[in-house]
């Protein structure tokens, strides 16, 4: 990865981005795993779309996903300040309010595997106290570098095992708390809310944290603008969350659980809606079913065989 950072850092950043497109479009040609992946999420998603239509939008969210790899890869070398002077805030007056709203100091940020998060983080966190909940990539390398890139940028990450109390430490700090809850959870870590009308198994450890606390949760999601480097970090209005008294029974606390996942799920939506080649579509991110229901992406043992 090193390498690559070195001979990605010897290109002008328009160029890199556009070889990161270049490469991210021949990529959705080839019959690749997370190819394959991208195009049944993409069938769930838009079932009414002209299969030609799905097929331009793969290759633009690879082009995108080519463009943000070499952002990353370009924020380690000397084009850094120049990568992060293309961010501009838009909304910041939601997280300060938020902020100075919260019975407990600071406030939760709902993000997502949206557009150049990574960039646009290293942007926010210049002016603002960021801790991130990272989840561990499988790839100790990759994730090494990733934590390495955040903590550079003056993010305090926190590992998701532990995530629950330190955030509750990063939140009486004052701290914005970013969670990245777009990803598939395993049954015991979430629940089922829709995401384009499909059950999607998701954390629900953000909104549980909120209630727990009544921290403001505020979305920010980074948006591209065409294909350039510019880019524009939005937060919204903080969330309007179900917040039952702490000593309402089990079962009315679980449902305000649900209708909060619910509406984070559906403030997800809208943003992919807005900029659909933002998102990771190459994630298998109706992995986990519900009960009974089969699964949606074919076996990687088998595609090994």
């Amino acid at each position: 990865m090193a390498a690559v950072e070195r001979l990605v850092g010897r290109i002008p950043p328009d160029g890199a981005r556009a070889l990161g497109a270049v490469c991210g479009r021949f990529a959705a040609r080839l019959p690749l795993g997370p190819v394959r992946v991208a195009r049944i999420n993409l069938e769930l998603a838009f079932p009414d779309w002209e299969p030609d239509r799905r097929a331009h939008l793969l290759s633009d969210s690879l082009a995108n996903a080519g463009r943000v790899a070499a952002e990353i890869a370009l924020m380690e070398g000397r084009h850094r300040e120049a990568l992060l002077a293309g961010v501009r805030f838009e909304g910041r007056e939601h997280l300060e309010a938020a902020r100075r709203e919260s019975p407990v100091g600071g406030a939760i940020v709902l993000a997502a595997h949206f557009g150049s998060w990574e960039l646009c983080g290293a942007a926010v966190a210049r002016d603002l106290p960021l801790s991130v909940v990272y989840n561990e990539l499988s790839n100790p390398v990759l994730a090494e570098r990733v934590n390495a890139l955040r903590a550079r940028s003056g993010m305090q990450v926190l590992a998701r095992g532990s995530a629950a109390r330190n955030a509750l430490r990063a939140l009486a700090e004052g701290r914005f708390v970013v969670m990245l809850a777009d990803q598939n959870a395993r049954r015991r870590e979430g629940v089922f809310a829709p995401l384009f009308a499909v059950p999607a198994c998701t954390r629900d450890g953000p909104m549980r944290i909120a209630m727990r606390t009544g921290a403001p949760v505020v979305p920010v999601f980074f948006f591209r603008e065409g294909a350039s480097g510019r880019h524009v970090v939005r937060a919204t209005p903080a969330l309007e969350l179900v917040r039952p008294a702490p000593d309402a029974p089990r079962a009315e606390r679980d449902a305000a659980v649900l209708e909060n996942v619910r509406r984070m799920n559906a403030t997800f939506e809208t943003a992919i809606r807005q900029a659909p080649d933002h998102w990771m579509w190459t994630h298998r991110r109706f992995r986990t079913r519900p009960p009974g229901e089969g699964r949606i992406y074919p076996s990687r043992r088998r595609r090994l065989r």
